[in-house]
């Protein structure tokens, strides 16, 4: 698997907002770690493994995509 964080700091927008926006989509969004890193802004760690194809990563850019604009 691989992991990778998204700071979401310059969007305006929290990552706890964001969670919850997508979670309206049936995705579950990445793990908030403003609470526990304060120093990385609003950043979420995702992961994304075996059982996700492309389309799955895809369907999150877009999700995000329209989220954040």
């Amino acid at each position: 698997f691989k992991e990778f964080v998204i700071d979401f700091t310059e969007t305006g927008k929290t990552v706890e907002e964001i969670n919850k926006a997508l979670l309206a989509k049936g995705i579950f969004g990445g793990k908030d770690l403003s609470k526990d890193f304060p120093n990385l802004g609003q950043s979420a760690l995702y992961c994304v493994t075996e059982v996700h194809t492309a389309a799955d990563i895809q369907e999150l850019v877009c999700a995000l995509k329209e989220i954040l604009n």
